[in-house]
C-alpha cells in the first residue's frame, strides 16, 4: 500500500461529513477508502491506472488526484482525477506528459498540482485541469530519459509554508534517493 490521505467526507455522497482514509494499492492498481479504524473498506477506483503512486485530495472541489507511474523505461506516466467516490474519472496529464510521476501535492491557492517525476529527473506542476504543464526543477542536466542515475531521480515532494511563500522563486522541497 502507498500514499495515504485523510479527510472529512462521506465518499458515497461526496460531501464533507465524516473522516475517511484514502490510500493506494500499488500492486493491485486500486484506490481504496476506509474509516480510520479500517472498517467500511471500499474500492473506489479499479481501472484507468498503471502503478498508482501519488495521491492527494481536494475535498472542497470533491476530487481525488493520483499519479500513474507506468513503465519506468517508457515515457508513459499520467495523472488522473475522479470524484471522491471514484466516479467521473478523467485524465489530467496524459500519457507521456510526464515520465514516471510519483508523489503529488495540491496547492489550492494557486490552483496547481505539483509532482516528482522519478526517471524523468524533474519536479513538475500543472493547473488542476492539467493545462500549463511545466518543469520547475530538472536534475538530469541534459541526460537522456529515462535517467539511469538514481542519485538524480526525484522521488518525493512536500509542500511547506516556506515553499508556498517562495513559489515565485520556484523553491519546492523534494527528496531524491
Amino acid at each position: 500500500m502507498s500514499a495515504i490521505a485523510s479527510t472529512q467526507i462521506d465518499a458515497a455522497k461526496n460531501a464533507p461529513t465524516c473522516g475517511r482514509l484514502f490510500f493506494l494499492d500499488l500492486s493491485g492498481g486500486r484506490i481504496l477508502s476506509a474509516n480510520p479504524d479500517g472498517s467500511d473498506l471500499k474500492t473506489l477506483v479499479n481501472e484507468g491506472r498503471r502503478l498508482p503512486d501519488g495521491l492527494t485530495l481536494d475535498v472542497a472541489a470533491g476530487h481525488i488526484y493520483w499519479s500513474n507511474m507506468g513503465d519506468p523505461q517508457k515515457n508513459d506516466g499520467s495523472i488522473m482525477r475522479s470524484d471522491l467516490n471514484g466516479k467521473n474519472m478523467i485524465t489530467i496529464v496524459p500519457t507521456g506528459g510526464t515520465f514516471t510521476p510519483k508523489q503529488l501535492q495540491l496547492e489550492k491557492k494557486s490552483g496547481k498540482l505539483y509532482w516528482s517525476d522519478r526517471e524523468g529527473m524533474r519536479v513538475m506542476r500543472a493547473n488542476l485541469d492539467g493545462s500549463e504543464i511545466e518543469t520547475l526543477v530538472d536534475t538530469g542536466l541534459g541526460d537522456s530519459r529515462p535517467g539511469s542515475d538514481p542519485k538524480k531521480w526525484c522521488v518525493g515532494i512536500a509542500w511547506t509554508p516556506t515553499a508556498a511563500s517562495s513559489i515565485g522563486h520556484r523553491r519546492v522541497a523534494t527528496t531524491r534517493v
